[in-house]
């Protein structure tokens, strides 16, 4: 056993040794963020510190190799969250216990923007009509304990992006694991996220009909396709820590080398008591990047400082005969550039 800890550390360190800063020259260089927008109520308030920790159906985001600890044969969840600028993002999901054949999980979380007025090059006012993109991720995960203090997991995504009569469609894949220390309260967590191919949106409403410049009056419109540029998939590697320093207290961290934004680090803390639990954290940017001399100071500060301010949540769990049911409530400052404003943002999430 203390060879296949030796291995496992040593493995987990090659990890953290390929992860670089990252540059704010890569940022938006990626599409399908609807990949990126945490969901359950620990992971909002542990601000995605938890890559080691992480559990049940919480760990369908955060680390696929966390199904495997969930308690019971069976752990379900339902939530909603206000997000940026009204976007309403709604989750649900399960992770089923299947003894030996480790643990099984599927979600699907859904983004509602509201209705949005539909304008064209003769109408800057807008036509009169409405639309509502389309945006999904169904997940579905994998999760065996292979040792003793080990756990490995994989999921797949099926990423889904419709707006009117143009869509993309794609798959992305996670990997990660998770390590227990026999004799020391620490736990290391390594997470794969979103690798996969690139998306590239098709449909009809890149098809234009024009007549060619210069033709005589009852010449025939041609019709062209705009393609539009394919793009990658925000993929990331997590690497977190966990330390109980007493009972019931979890203290945390991680490092997310982003491939296509600036770096950040999370810290966060949780407190269980009995049936309830507090938790809050922090997150902030590792950048390598010199300020550029056309940039001024404040320009700077808005490309480069974090956006997420203070995470906070709490939660209680309650026995109903045979099964519990947990209620929690997380909320997220976000900092808006150049007015420096911020919001608060909530989520609700039930679990059975």
């Amino acid at each position: 056993m203390k060879t296949q800890s030796k291995i496992f550390v040593s493995s987990v360190f090659l990890f953290a040794s390929m992860a670089i800063a990252g540059t704010i020259k890569s940022s938006g260089t990626a599409g399908a963020s609807q990949l990126l927008i945490p969901v359950g109520a620990q992971n909002i308030a542990l601000g995605a510190a938890n890559t080691a920790t992480a559990s049940g159906v919480e760990a369908l985001f955060s680390n696929p190799a966390g199904i495997g600890a969930a308690k019971g044969g069976f752990q379900g969840t339902v939530s909603q969250m206000d997000y940026i600028a009204d976007v309403n993002v709604f989750f649900s999901g399960f992770v089923a216990n299947l003894g030996n054949g480790g643990s099984f999980g599927l979600s699907i979380k859904t983004l509602d923007f509201g209705d949005i007025p539909v304008t064209t090059a003769d109408n800057t006012e807008g036509t009169g009509e409405n639309y509502s993109p389309s945006f999904s991720t169904i997940t579905a995960a994998y999760s065996k304990s292979f040792f003793d203090r080990v756990r490995f997991g994989t999921s797949l995504k099926l990423v889904s992006e419709q707006i009117i009569n143009t869509g993309a469609n794609g798959v992305a894949v996670d990997m990660g694991v998770q390590y227990q220390f026999a004799d020391q309260p620490i736990a290391i967590g390594v997470v794969l996220r979103n690798l996969g191919s690139r998306l590239e949106y098709q449909g009809s409403d890149l098809e234009q009909t024009l007549t060619p410049e210069g033709s005589q009056s009852g010449s025939s419109s041609e019709r062209f396709r705009v393609k539009a540029e394919a793009f990658d998939l925000p993929a990331t590697l997590s690497i977190g820590v966990n330390y109980k320093p007493m009972p019931g207290l979890s203290l945390m961290g991680a490092f997310d080398n982003n491939s296509f934004s600036v770096n950040t680090v999370s810290f966060a803390g949780k407190y269980t008591m009995g049936p309830a639990w507090v938790a809050g954290g922090m997150s902030t940017q590792n950048m390598t990047d010199d300020q550029p001399g056309t940039a001024t100071d404040s320009q700077w500060t808005n490309w480069t400082e974090s956006i997420w301010g203070p995470t906070f949540g709490a939660g209680l769990n309650v026995p109903l005969g045979d099964m519990n049911m947990g209620i929690a409530y997380s909320m997220r400052n976000e900092k808006l550039l150049y007015d420096r404003k911020a919001r608060i943002k909530c989520l609700c999430c039930c679990s059975i």
